[in-house]
C-alpha cells in the first residue's frame, strides 16, 4: 500500500499503517504512538506524526478534526466522501460521485445511528 502510493515503506511506516488498519474509528498521533509502545515498537512521537504526514500527503490517510485534535484514519483508494460523526468520531465512506446535486463535499458532519440512539429525546428534556 505504502509503495502504491509512492512512500518508501519503512519499518516504522509500516508499523503506524498496521495500527491504523486495526482501528475503525480515526487515531490521534498519540493514540498510535501509545499502541505502539503497547506493542514493543520504539518508535518516537516525531517519527509517527512524519509517518501520518507523509500518508495524509499521498492520500493514504485522511486526517480529520475530532474535539480540536488532528486525528487519522487508513482510506480507500478512489474518490470518495468522508460522513463523519460529531460525537463519536465514527468515519463512513461513501463512493457517490455527488452527494448532493452540484455539490461536491470531501466531509459531512453529523451523528450516527448508535450516538442518535444514546441521545436524549427532545421530550425528555422538556419534561
Amino acid at each position: 500500500m505504502l509503495e502504491a502510493s509512492g512512500i518508501r515503506a519503512t519499518a516504522q511506516r509500516m508499523l503506524v499503517l498496521d495500527v491504523l488498519a486495526g482501528h475503525r474509528l480515526p487515531l490521534s498521533a498519540q493514540q498510535v504512538h501509545a499502541e505502539l509502545h503497547d506493542r514493543g515498537a520504539h518508535t518516537g512521537l516525531t517519527t509517527v506524526y512524519r509517518a501520518l504526514s507523509s500518508m495524509t500527503e499521498a492520500g493514504l490517510v485522511h486526517a480529520f478534526n475530532h474535539g480540536g485534535e488532528a486525528v487519522y484514519r487508513l482510506c480507500d483508494t478512489g474518490s470518495h466522501h468522508h460522513l463523519v460523526c460529531r460525537i463519536c468520531g465514527l468515519v463512513a465512506e461513501r463512493q457517490e460521485e455527488n452527494l448532493v446535486e452540484g455539490f461536491r463535499a470531501e466531509e459531512v458532519y453529523g451523528v450516527c445511528a448508535a450516538c442518535e440512539k444514546r441521545r436524549p429525546s427532545p421530550r425528555a428534556a422538556t419534561s
